[in-house]
């Protein structure tokens, strides 16, 4: 598992992390719903999810992402549920979840990695292009995307995306 600070501990989560984790993602995805039941549901008992990582600090969770690969598509893991707590952001804490996803996906045999996310978060968006991540473009008109499950993002909204970014530099 990736290293993290002395008190901070990457580990798989449990089915006793339900609650937490609910707490977690509930916080990082505004508008949707998260309880220990969808958890256990879309998160822990979901067969196409290979692996949740998290990272704990003592009793508390504060930060995770899953993999989850899917039968139709067995050679690309798709990084889901990329969340930190709001006070532990910029610790590197998704950093090492992410990497710690990467890694299962390797041993898991998967030869490419995607993921999605909304534009306007700029800090995951820039980590995840750290990470060697690249935006899947539309050409300007609608078109099936190259992943399953994928959205393409217009150029123009690519272009805002990344002026955004370069003004937080």
């Amino acid at each position: 598992m990736p290293e993290v600070g002395a008190s901070l501990e990457v580990r798989r989560a449990r089915a006793e992390d339900a609650g937490a984790l609910a707490a977690v993602l509930g916080a990082a995805f505004e508008g949707e719903t998260w309880n220990a039941a969808c958890v256990e549901r879309e998160v822990l008992c979901d067969p196409t999810v290979r692996a949740s990582l998290v990272v704990a600090a003592g009793t508390r969770l504060v930060s995770t992402a899953s993999l989850q690969v899917r039968p139709d598509s067995p050679g690309s893991g798709r990084v889901r549920w990329v969340a930190t707590d709001a006070d532990r952001r910029r610790e590197g804490l998704a950093r090492a979840v992410v990497i710690g996803v990467l890694e299962l996906a390797a041993q898991a045999g998967c030869t490419d990695a995607y993921l999605e996310t909304r534009t306007d978060r700029l800090a995951a968006i820039r980590l995840y292009m750290q990470l060697g991540f690249e935006p899947l473009l539309a050409d300007g008109r609608e078109r099936a995307p190259a992943v399953s499950g994928s959205h393409a993002v217009p150029r123009e909204v690519w272009r805002r995306v990344v002026e955004a970014l370069r003004a937080r530099s």
